[in-house]
């Protein structure tokens, strides 16, 4: 599959074309012993009708016929097993290329993509292809050829009852004109109702206990409700707008009917047209209607499927990180930022950032909110690629390496954990996972998480719930660090991980910490200043610039904004309600 390809399906399957063509010609097969039931009918009929009747040669016909049924539900069983074969394979190639270019994008993407936009595409988009695939290609070529067979075959009995047979499609035609006529702005403001609509369910579920906390309803939810409102009268819209077209189709394919009936008895009347003839004219002809129908539904699949398409292949042509040609292998790991500009669209972030972060130091990051220090951590990472200046890893800018080799050499540690829906074994192990049992078990202990693990009724098999649901905040801080700790890479970058946690597990974790951070480089987000007072160096942020360098004892001296951070923390310490009786938080 080439991210270049136009959206066209074909590019999609063309490594299972082999199938899909079996598959195909299986179906056509198949719709041609389709035809066979109604010959023999009308020959058994001329046979009935023209005696002495020959009961072997009937009984032959009959058996025939049931030979061409079976032989059909055969061709066509074997048919749609190859069909879904190809389709679930394709499928499941398309979500790992999403899955794969996904974790090659700048995470700017995923700030201006909602969650629902991405979703949609990985879940029902993809899943409409399915249908187009195990269904609209085989079937719909199997309709084709049961209508063009079926044409073929009625000219060659009577080409006058042939044109009566074909008598609606002109009124099918002008139906199909009108339904599709300007749809394609209906399709682009549905689905971009539909997307909204998806990132706000995902919102309002995700924001369930802050709705339940402050006793609100779906009616005063008002971006769900009115984006459910739009959604709804897009679809009443469409619907009203269909309505006329699609009776008009419907009438057209039973209004040969009306021509195939008065004809066949004239004809008939006027000695030109047999009575089986007339029979099998009107067996066939009112049995064009189904292929037709069928070829509707294609079209409107193929139609939702071409706006799915247009969505991957969009993902798929998004540029991402570059690679270097030929990557560069730094002698050592020490950090520099060289004159670091940066943005988040229109809003300046970073202003001319210079900073060295020796190999083997620990260097805080501290400030103000806002004041950058997430972005340079993330830009150390690579998530995003600088518009002005370098970001530098041994002397040579983070564009020459392989990403995978950077990443290789850092572990991070979020202060918002991301655990995944899965067993606690293998959250840890996403950090390393050629990692055996005991290597994970160690992590486990070096992180102080394996006692809580063991007394779980599953153990490292616990499924821990979507988000890490069934531990507690501290538990769920522990792993990301066991994980942190099985990578074992050489930097390791943190934004503070104790900063929301209670007394009793903060102990554990900073215990964590200290093991996992032995003998590497550590930049650490530092958001309780007392954690980071040995660190080598603390640099201070505000407005997106340094204000200050050095250690925590310089920086009470030399800056006052570092001073009144200081004081703001140590008051934070301990701190008290006011009223009848006081309540005492903290020392």
């Amino acid at each position: 599959m080439t991210t270049s390809s136009p959206p066209s399906i074909f590019p999609l399957i063309a490594p299972y074309k082999g199938k899909l063509i079996a598959s195909s010609l299986l179906s056509l097969v198949a719709t041609a012993l389709g035809l066979v039931p109604f010959i023999l009918v009308y020959i058994i009929a001329i046979a009935l009708l023209q005696p002495p009747i020959d009961q072997t040669y009937i009984w032959k016909l009959l058996l025939a016929g049931f030979v061409a049924i079976f032989s059909r539900w055969v061709l066509l069983a074997i048919s749609g097993k190859l069909a879904h074969i190809v389709a679930f394979s394709t499928l499941y190639d398309i979500r790992i290329k999403l899955s794969e270019k996904f974790g090659k994008l700048p995470l700017g993407y995923f700030q201006h993509n909602s969650i629902g936009t991405l979703k949609k595409v990985m879940n029902e988009d993809v899943d409409y292809l399915e249908v187009m695939i195990a269904h609209g290609i085989p079937e719909g070529i199997g309709m084709i050829a049961t209508f063009v067979f079926t044409t073929i075959y009625l000219f060659v009995l009577d080409w006058r009852m042939a044109m009566a047979s074909l008598s609606g499609i002109p009124i099918a035609i002008l139906a199909q004109q009108l339904m599709f006529k300007d749809l394609q702005p209906i399709l682009t403001a549905y689905y971009s109702a539909q997307d909204r609509m998806n990132s706000t369910i995902i919102e309002y579920v995700q924001g369930m206990p802050v709705i339940k906390a402050f006793t609100q309803t779906t009616e005063s939810f008002a971006k769900y409700q009115n984006l459910v409102r739009e959604y709804h009268e897009l679809e009443e819209d469409w619907s009203k707008r269909s309505l006329f077209p699609w009776t008009l189709f419907t009438i057209s394919i039973t209004a040969n009917l009306v021509v195939i009936l008065p004809l066949g008895l004239w004809l008939w009347y006027q000695g030109s047209l047999a009575i089986p003839t007339f029979m099998l004219f009107l067996l066939l002809g009112l049995g064009m209607s189904s292929p037709l129908i069928k070829l509707v539904d294609s079209a409107g699949i193929f139609i939702q499927t071409q706006e799915g398409l247009k969505r991957i292949f969009h993902i798929l042509n998004e540029p991402p990180l570059p690679e270097p040609e030929q990557a560069s292998i730094p002698e050592n790991l020490t950090i520099e930022l060289k004159n670091v500009n940066f943005s988040y669209q229109e809003k300046a972030v970073l202003q001319n950032i210079n900073l060295v972060i020796p190999h083997g130091s620990i260097t805080a990051l501290v400030g103000p909110s806002g004041s950058g220090k997430t972005t340079i951590a993330s830009l150390i990472a690579r998530f995003w690629d600088v518009p002005a200046g370098e970001v530098c890893l041994g002397g040579i800018n983070i564009k020459k390496l392989n990403l995978a080799d950077l990443m290789a050499k850092m572990a991070i540690v979020f202060q918002n954990v991301i655990l995944f829906n899965d067993t606690i074994y293998e959250n840890i192990r996403m950090g390393n996972s050629q990692a055996d049992q005991a290597a994970v078990i160690a992590a486990a202990k070096a992180a102080r998480c394996h006692n809580f693990i063991t007394a779980m009724p599953e153990g490292y098999q616990t499924i821990i719930g979507e988000k890490g649901a069934k531990l507690s905040g501290g538990q769920q801080q522990r792993i990301s660090i066991a994980r942190a700790i099985l990578k074992d890479a050489p930097i390791v970058i943190m934004d503070e991980a104790t900063a929301f946690i209670d007394p009793e597990n903060e102990a554990q974790i900073q215990e964590a910490i200290a093991t996992l951070i032995q003998e590497k480089t550590l930049v650490i987000i530092a958001h309780r200043l007392s954690t980071i007072t040995e660190a080598d160096q603390i640099i201070l942020l505000n407005k997106g610039q340094i204000i200050g360098k050095g250690k925590h004892e310089e920086l009470l001296q030399t800056s006052a904004l570092y001073r009144q951070m200081w004081h703001t923390h140590i008051a934070a310490q301990g701190w008290a309600f006011e009223g009848k009786d006081s309540v005492v938080v903290g020392n």
